[in-house]
């Protein structure tokens, strides 16, 4: 360790692979079976969570107490260990003997953190977890020097606020994309993905393909784009696709006149960093796609949920396919929390007045978004009711084409308003002969007539 790596460090902060601790606590062996269960990583003590130096007094007690913590998980996890001024660095290498758990339980690195695994996970890691991660196959076909996009690296190291005041080597080295194989720098996948200059000539497969239809069926085909940059610049230049032929409208404020997009910007941007961090970059025969028709949005990928996940729990745990991609997307501010996009997408579509994402997951993992101007004027115009009043019916009808259970107060509170509101809203559906109704009172149950499940698929399809 030298002092220009460890500012390199500092400045990036805690990431997939750093973790920051002021001193020795019980966190530590959760800290080492995270790195041990995941990719590795190293435990810097002495130093803040915001990257300040407070120090500790490395002698032989905290190393034994250090070297405890190791030998008391379960299997033992293997560490070395490395002072440098005041600071005790613990280097985790990726364990052999998966899964690794401490007192308090099974932990893997998620992101920044380190994130406890439930029953069902442990059972699902244990299954897969010999697969090989695509994001760290070596590549040593490929020139290193050649192939090194120094712009897409300028780039990545100002968003994660990291100086270059260490070699380009020594920090590739740090982020976990770069390794030395005979004497030899080599990238990783995950390093081609983010960091060479062509990597579609690498990986062919790592596209986004986005494309613009006529209609609403996939035939008459007006725009298409093939984006074949590095993963950063993928992202951006397939949020100005979206931004070019979706609908924009104006708000003037202050004298200031303000865009807004149909879908809100930062609804589509996570909608698509998330279709590239988690795609399933195995299956080579498919790629990220966008996809623009006259009443929707679906931006698709292939990889349904990660192994573990069940669909119960979509939106509420997160489990990376790319834990790596995904660290490296959060370190530059791309990704903002591991495990929160989800619902970021379905509340940016509340506030603009939209129904919810619609998530489907098989062999691909879509999402779908409701184009505001189509969708809005078709049932303003049958139902003749107030923007509000539109959201919460045509939400109503989706939560029933599901098949989803109607709490009714649980609906009330998440839109603002009363229980009785909502009730009254399902009388004005059952009115327009949509939807009916069992049972007294407050112990009603609803569901679509056959005309409300045609009505509630053309929401779908739409």
């Amino acid at each position: 360790m030298t002092q220009h790596e460890l500012d390199v460090i500092l400045q990036g902060g805690e990431g997939y692979k750093v973790e920051f601790k002021r001193n020795i606590n019980s966190d530590l062996a959760k800290e080492l079976v995270a790195f041990a269960n995941s990719s590795g990583g190293r435990v810097f003590i002495g130093i803040e969570d915001n990257g300040s130096i407070s120090g500790v007094h490395v002698n032989n007690d905290l190393k034994s107490r250090v070297e405890a913590s190791a030998r008391d998980c379960d299997p033992s996890v293997r560490i070395e260990l490395e002072a440098f001024n005041n600071v005790l660095i613990v280097s985790v290498p990726e364990g052999n003997d998966k899964p690794y758990r401490c007192t308090n339980g099974f932990y893997i690195r998620s992101g920044a953190s380190s994130v406890k695994l439930s029953t069902q996970e442990i059972i699902e890691f244990i299954k897969t977890e010999g697969r090989i991660r695509f994001e760290d196959l070596h590549a040593p076909e490929v020139n290193f020097e050649a192939s090194l996009d120094e712009i897409a690296l300028k780039r990545f190291t100002s968003l994660s606020g990291i100086s270059e005041v260490i070699g380009k080597d020594e920090m590739l080295i740090n982020l976990g994309v770069l390794y030395s194989k005979q004497s030899l720098p080599v990238f990783n996948n995950a390093g081609i993905l983010l960091f060479a200059k062509k990597p579609a000539d690498i990986l062919p497969h790592a596209i986004i393909s986005c494309v613009l239809f006529k209609g609403n069926k996939k035939v008459h085909i007006i725009d298409r784009k093939i984006l074949e940059f590095d993963l950063l610049t993928n992202i951006d230049q397939a949020v100005a696709f979206l931004e070019r032929h979706l609908n924009l409208s104006y708000e003037i404020k202050n004298i200031r006149r303000s865009e807004i997009l149909e879908i809100p910007k930062n609804v589509i941007r996570e909608a698509i960093i998330n279709a590239v961090a988690h795609r399933d970059y195995f299956e080579r025969g498919a790629n990220v796609v966008v996809e623009i028709y006259d009443g929707r949005v679906e931006i698709s990928n292939p990889g349904g949920l990660p192994k573990g996940l069940k669909p119960e729990n979509f939106g509420k745990h997160s489990l990376a396919r790319n834990p790596l991609i995904a660290g490296l997307l959060h370190r530059c501010n791309y990704i903002e929390k591991a495990g929160t996009g989800i619902q970021r997408m379905r509340d940016g579509m509340k506030d603009a007045g939209l129904p919810e994402p619609i998530f489907e997951f098989s062999q691909f993992f879509t999402v779908i978004f409701q184009r505001k101007a189509a969708l809005a004027a078709q049932w303003t115009k049958e139902l003749k009711v107030r923007p509000d009043k539109l959201r919460r019916l045509m939400e109503l009808m989706q939560i029933l084409y599901s098949g989803n259970r109607l709490d009714i107060e649980t609906f009330a509170a998440k839109n603002h308003t009363s229980g009785r509101s909502i009730r009254k809203d399902l009388e004005f559906l059952q009115e327009k002969g949509w939807v009916l109704s069992s049972g007294i009172t407050k112990s009603k149950s609803y569901h679509l007539t056959e005309i409300g499940k045609q009505k509630a698929a053309d929401i779908q399809v739409q």
